[in-house]
């Protein structure tokens, strides 16, 4: 009745602006008039010629290409080609454009495969474009996707969301571009090619220890006992010894059991200074030699390192300092990456069927999923730091894995039986030559397969409590032990505290969460333009954080995962709107119901009200009006958050209920220069728009605040502003500014509160609380503000900051003078703040806060979703 003629669009196969493009004028005219939808089926109707409806399916090269279709359709079997191809009782046969293979995809994805044949999709294309395209999944061997997405303009668009995904922009504007979709063969590495190069690095640092042989000589009693069981591959041992060296330069006691070389490796003792030699005499295997080693291993940390492999930096001190972070941590392992540069583990897991599998092989290395800390199944004897007293509880490798493979898997599952935890860490990155030390990857895979069966039976009951095999239990497989209680957090950006604007409120709420061990998935309704190193300095550790994911991905990755979060927690009320009929859809799955959270971060509305006032259009604002749509979504909420007792109030008297308020947290750190050796005015603030509260404020305080300031303090008038701004936001008109000085983004701004003598927060319209006002005060600075934000924090002024109203330059001026020469009033607001933030924003509290929202105990929960999963 209405969507047709407004021309949105109802069918991955109709996208009316596309379809408009090609008609004539007069054609154009009446479509637009019946909408376009309506006349395309009329046209079809008639058997008119058929115009291209998507740039996901192309009529002319189908029908070129399957000309038996094109004759049914002349005869009246079929109206159309699109007609042929969604209805056709043999979906899998026909490619719907040249870009996309049906064989191929379902080839290289058996799980789709599996899910065509049982009905469950029509089509691997179904699959691809409802979730693939957004996972990056390959449509052809010549499209991949994840160099296709990386190009700037693509990522742009991605960004902006004028592309769906990288798939339907290369359709829509990159094909006409030429961008290219696969890398060009100078950038291509096929892994045969990278262990080539992998072997001949190692062969031409030969000459380098012939001159300068390699000294692990230990004066002291060692901090860490290193096995490396070798066997010929001279060259490769050396590398992976030098890497040991330049990597750890503590005290190392080295192992190296000989198992029957006939190469150079039998003259190690030329090359290597200060290591123990154990030569059996004979090719005991890596089994048999471990064992050997740990039975003289000194230190209580043992790791255990393959010889065909680089270290990443600070690997050792990486996996000694997790190892020793805990005495509950039996073992530690990290990151294996194989020479081509894609991922051979970031963790390992066990099946119920006794099969096993690294978790994201063939990924890349800083995927979100495999860079964050965990327990997990087991880790391989790649790279395995042991405690020595735990070997000497439960044993070293059982023997009758030898010669190699599941012994350390069985290891593993017997440490965490006895207690103890297996832990991945991503810091440790490992460079591996896989199978390297294998004579082929043939007799490798035969000794897989024997083990398997061994393994199987040993731990049969310990494997009735796994998940069976499917890409649908990955998420739930990847951990081992007890499932920590699993949170979904969905912001407008990944909250980087750098960024201002509540993202430090919702950085202090994860690491409230990581702090009462709950593992919590960050997912951005938008993308970040920031690096990984960006990223991941300021998140837990523990935490997965979706850095290259953004909205249009959230529906494929819910669907990836049924059943796995206990809480959705959304970050915003704008993100319920964007989210609800995700959720919608998501809790008539009948799966598994999370709760959920909305976290309202500020009232909108409040602030919106406040912006007409000031605007003049205060008697035309619909306050009531406003406030219930943006909560109009509220109801798919199990609770609500208010960030103060104030919006609180609002909250309940909008009828709401379960409302409970977490506010901002801030310790104290006070600076300590004294008031005479302090000048200047500082503001700290993020201005991500022209629009922001910040941004006017600061137009208002400089323009109509400064001038009067400077009539009472002179040359003494200054002021720095400090924050991210946006990369839309230009500060020009401050630039040229005598009396302002721009910092931009500052890492540090402890020395900023420290040489500057108040600090002004001239906000006239605004939400929620004031963090500015937290953080200047957590470091000793007064602070003189509006009396909007007084109300906001419910402080005194006079007592805890000076406030005077927005529309009073000349009072706000006059409070800034007066705190700026008054060492007394100066010291009396310090002290109480500092007061204030003990009694109100403690992290005691913070932590009592967020417990009480989120419910039941990590533990509590781990154990009914363990059950759950498994089941």
């Amino acid at each position: 009745r209405h969507g047709a003629k407004e021309h949105r669009v109802a069918h991955f196969f109709f996208d009316p602006v596309l379809y408009m493009e090609q008609l004539g004028p007069e054609a154009a005219k009446a479509a637009a008039t019946e909408g376009p939808f309506h006349f395309y089926l009329r046209q079809i109707e008639t058997g008119r010629h058929e115009l291209r409806t998507t740039v996901c399916f192309d009529p002319h090269w189908y029908l070129s290409k399957y000309p038996a279709v094109a004759e049914a359709i002349n005869a009246g079997t079929w109206r159309c080609a699109v007609h042929h191809y969604l209805t056709n009782e043999t979906p899998a046969a026909f490619d719907p454009l040249p870009e996309f293979s049906e064989s191929y995809y379902l080839a290289r994805y058996p799980d789709i495969a599996a899910a065509v044949q049982q009905g469950k999709l029509r089509n691997g294309y179904q699959h691809f474009l409802l979730y693939g395209a957004a996972e990056c999944r390959t449509p052809n061997p010549n499209f991949d996707m994840r160099y296709y997405a990386d190009h700037e303009v693509v990522r742009s668009a991605l960004r902006t969301g004028s592309a769906r995904d990288p798939f339907t922009h290369y359709l829509a504007i990159g094909r006409a571009q030429g961008l290219p979709t696969i890398a060009p063969p100078e950038e291509r590495v096929t892994e045969s090619q990278a262990k080539t190069l992998f072997r001949r690095r190692a062969a031409s640092l030969l000459p380098v220890f012939g001159q300068r042989p390699l000294d692990f000589t230990c004066t002291g009693f060692p901090s860490l006992t290193v096995v490396m069981v070798v066997h010929d591959r001279f060259a490769l041992t050396l590398q992976a010894l030098a890497s040991l060296r330049n990597n750890y330069a503590g005290g190392l006691e080295l192992l190296l059991i000989d198992s029957g070389s006939t190469d150079e490796t039998r003259c190690t003792e030329n090359y290597v200074k200060g290591a123990k030699l154990l030569r059996p005499g004979m090719n005991i295997g890596f089994l048999h030699g471990s064992n050997l080693g740990m039975l003289y291993a000194s230190a209580e940390a043992v790791l255990l390192l393959n010889n065909d492999l680089e270290l990443g930096p600070g690997a050792v001190n990486s996996a000694l300092c997790r190892l020793m972070s805990d005495p509950a941590i039996g073992a530690v392992g990290g990151k294996v990456i194989r020479t081509h540069g894609v991922l051979q583990e970031a963790g390992c897991i066990v099946w119920r069927d006794g099969t096993t599998m690294g978790y994201m092989r063939d990924a890349s290395p800083i995927a979100p999923e495999a860079n964050f800390v965990r327990d997990v199944d087991f880790c391989s004897g790649v790279f395995l730091m042991l405690r020595r007293s735990v070997i000497q509880k439960i044993g070293g490798f059982d023997e009758a894995f030898a010669p190699a493979y599941y012994e350390d898997a069985d290891l593993c599952l017997r440490i965490t039986a006895a207690g103890w935890r297996v832990v991945y860490d991503p810091s440790i990155v490992i460079h591996h030559l896989e199978y390297g030390s294998a004579r082929n990857a043939l007799e490798s895979e035969g000794a897989i397969g024997r083990n398997r069966e061994i393994f199987a039976r040993k731990h049969e009951a310990t494997l009735r409590e796994r998940p069976t095999k499917h890409n649908k239990a990955l998420a739930f497989a990847r951990f081992g032990g007890r499932l920590p209680v699993r949170v979904l957090f969905i912001e407008d950006l990944v909250p980087l505290r750098g960024l201002g604007s509540g993202f430090v409120r919702s950085n202090d709420i994860l690491r409230t969460m990581a702090a009462l061990g709950y593992h919590v998935t960050i997912f951005p309704v938008r993308d970040l333009d920031a690096s990984p190193t960006a990223v991941f300095r300021d998140i837990p550790e523990a935490f997965e954080v979706m850095h290259d994911r953004a909205l249009a991905d959230l529906r494929p990755f819910l669907a990836s995962r049924p059943g796995y979060y206990d809480v959705i927690w959304i970050a915003r009320t704008h993100n319920l709107d964007r989210l609800c009929e995700i959720l919608e859809d998501m809790l008539r799955s009948g799966q598994r119901r999370p709760r959920i959270i909305l976290d309202t971060e500020a009232i909108a509305s409040q602030r919106a009200a406040v912006r007409a006032t000031l605007d003049g259009r205060g008697t035309s604002f619909d306050y009531q009006s406003a406030l219930r749509q943006e909560f109009a979504h509220v109801h798919l909420c199990d609770q609500v958050l208010a960030v103060s007792d104030h919006e609180a109030s609002t909250l309940r008297e909008l009828g709401l209920s379960r409302i409970s308020v977490v506010g901002h947290m801030r310790e104290l750190v006070p600076t300590q220069r004294p008031f005479i050796e302090r000048t200047g005015m500082l503001f700290v603030g993020a201005i991500h728009d022209l629009d922001s509260p910040n941004y006017d404020g600061l137009c208002w305080f400089i323009d109509e605040v400064m001038p009067l300031i400077e009539q009472s303090l002179g040359w003494e008038t200054r002021l720095t502003i400090v924050g991210y701004i946006g990369e839309k936001v230009s500060l020009a008109r401050f630039r040229g500014h005598p009396r302002v000085t721009l910092r931009g983004h500052v890492a540090d701004t402890a020395p900023l509160y420290d040489e500057h003598r108040i600090f002004i927060a001239p906000t006239r319209f605004a939400a929620g609380t004031p963090y500015k006002v937290y953080e200047a005060s957590s470091f000793g600075l007064p602070v003189v503000a509006t009396e909007l934000l007084r109300r906001q924090l419910g402080w005194e002024s006079g007592v805890d900051l000076l406030a005077g109203e927005s529309d009073d330059a000349a009072r706000f001026a006059e409070l800034v003078v007066r705190l700026y020469r008054d060492p007394g009033l100066w010291q009396h607001l310090r002290e109480n703040a500092f007061q204030r933030l003990r009694s109100e924003n403690s992290r005691e509290h913070y932590v009592e806060a967020i417990q009480a929202v989120l419910g039941a105990s990590p533990d509590a929960c781990a154990n009914r979703a363990r059950t759950s999963q498994s089941t």
